[in-house]
């Protein structure tokens, strides 16, 4: 009896020694594009018109590109995911500015998506109390939404005036280029 019962905890305790190898495999094989598809999948963005909203908001999550061609990519991302901004300039300071709904099952968040004088950034409104809980979680999950998109097709032109430089920057058929001139005064 004593046999049977050591036989069936060394068989057990080996199955489950293969299991638990097995689980640790599968576990390796999940990547950071699953885990970021999974955490897209949680929420839902829409692009509004609420000037209410984007009133009072600062930089809240930076987006790490200053300009250039990933800035045109940013931009046409834009395009493509929310279509034709709510602001647009030709200052290169205040380039454009959309107003963001990202929402979950249980919560709404505003963020305003702009490109100003440091480049791309997320602004949030650090005094709305009631949709504090997670939203950095949802910025970066917008922010990431955002940088995985193909961008649209587009051209601007911009000016730094404290420079007098003028930049033409945008994307065609998925390439994206950033051209800055000096050009003297305006």
């Amino acid at each position: 009896m004593y046999k049977l019962i050591t036989l069936l905890i060394v068989v057990v305790l080996f199955g489950c020694s293969d299991n638990m190898q097995r689980s640790s495999e599968q576990n390796d094989a999940i990547n950071d594009h699953t885990l970021k598809e999974e955490i897209n999948k949680m929420y839902s963005y829409k692009a509004i018109m609420d000037e209410d909203k984007e009133l009072g908001t600062s930089k809240f999550l930076d987006t790490g590109i200053m300009e250039g061609e990933e800035s045109a990519k940013f931009r046409g991302s834009l395009l493509t995911l929310f279509g034709e901004p709510s602001y647009k300039s030709d200052n290169a300071e205040a380039a454009y500015s959309y107003l963001i709904e990202v929402s979950d099952e249980t919560s709404k968040w505003y963020f305003t998506v702009y490109e100003g004088p440091s480049g791309p950034a997320i602004g949030y409104d650090y005094d709305e109390k009631e949709n504090q809980t997670n939203a950095r979680e949802a910025a970066q999950s917008l922010l990431e939404k955002i940088t995985e998109t193909t961008p649209s097709d587009f051209t601007e032109v911009v000016y730094y005036e404290d420079f007098s430089t003028k930049i033409t920057y945008g994307c065609k058929d998925g390439k994206c280029f950033y051209k800055e001139e000096n050009e003297g005064t305006f």
